[in-house]
């Protein structure tokens, strides 16, 4: 019997800006500004990385990406804009719908192409998250805001699942609805832990944007996470790094070290 081989990409589906406050959180200027340069308009310019994972003949995507079609409203705030790799790679593949959108969260940014050129693909997110998107509080309501779309695609999960050789995790933290999604298949291990892992400067627990909904569960759980990812060496994907995608995490779990991964 042939075994066969997952293929994983990690691409940029374009780009948006916060504040440094924002996805810093309390780390000082002094501290961020080492990794980082800031816009003319003082502003962090993020990536929105998409993983594309090809399993036993079908796709899957993990978040929805900025999308193709950005409302003036990011473009205005957030300086969005969009990027042709996932139209490319789509193409290259043949991929006409992908089999599950799996979210980790429904923030615009994340969520881009899953209701609009890809509402024939079944999204998935958790059943808390969907509560969120619907019904969003008032600290949450700007990652919410101006996404005019339908759900009639949106499945919710109600706990962790499995779904072949994925496993979606429920974590909170960045929301209280957040999921990790984990894919394992032979010696592959993938883990998209989201906006927990947004860039190199956020693998440290203690750094968590000030986005995010119950910091000290993201503090403890990307501990969990991050020991996890070191002791039995799984890919990590970072959800808006505009240098590293993807890298393997080694070293202490308070002081992690890290290298480049490409990809399969």
């Amino acid at each position: 019997m042939t075994e066969y081989s997952p293929e994983v990409a990690v691409i940029n589906d374009g780009t948006f800006a916060l504040d440094p406050g924002a996805i810093f959180g309390t780390s000082p200027k002094n501290v961020w500004s080492k990794y980082y340069d800031t816009t003319p308009d003082y502003r962090i310019k993020l990536n929105t990385n998409l993983t594309i994972i090809e399993d036993n003949n079908k796709f899957y995507l993990l978040d929805g990406g900025i999308g193709g079609q950005i409302s003036e409203y990011y473009r205005k705030w957030f300086n969005a804009e969009s990027s042709e790799e996932l139209k490319a790679y789509m193409k290259k593949k043949r991929i006409k719908k992908f089999e599950s959108i799996f979210h980790t969260h429904l923030h615009f940014d994340h969520t881009g192409h899953s209701f609009t050129d890809l509402s024939s693909s079944r999204s998935v997110a958790s059943i808390t998250e969907v509560n969120n998107f619907q019904n969003p509080n008032d600290m949450a309501k700007a990652s919410y805001a101006n996404q005019d779309i339908s759900t009639t695609n949106l499945s919710p999960v109600f706990t962790d699942t499995r779904v072949g050789n994925f496993t979606l995790k429920m974590t909170g933290g960045h929301t209280t609805g957040h999921m990790a999604i984990f894919y394992r298949n032979g010696g592959t291990k993938i883990l998209y832990a989201g906006d927990l892992f947004p860039s190199t400067f956020h693998l440290k627990p203690s750094r968590i944007t000030a986005i995010d909904q119950e910091p000290l569960k993201s503090f403890q759980v990307k501990k969990e996470l991050l020991s996890m990812a070191i002791k039995e060496s799984w890919i990590l994907v970072l959800s808006h790094d505009t240098e590293e995608k993807a890298i393997r995490v080694s070293g202490d779990v308070d002081n992690p070290k890290y290298t480049s991964w490409e990809g399969t």
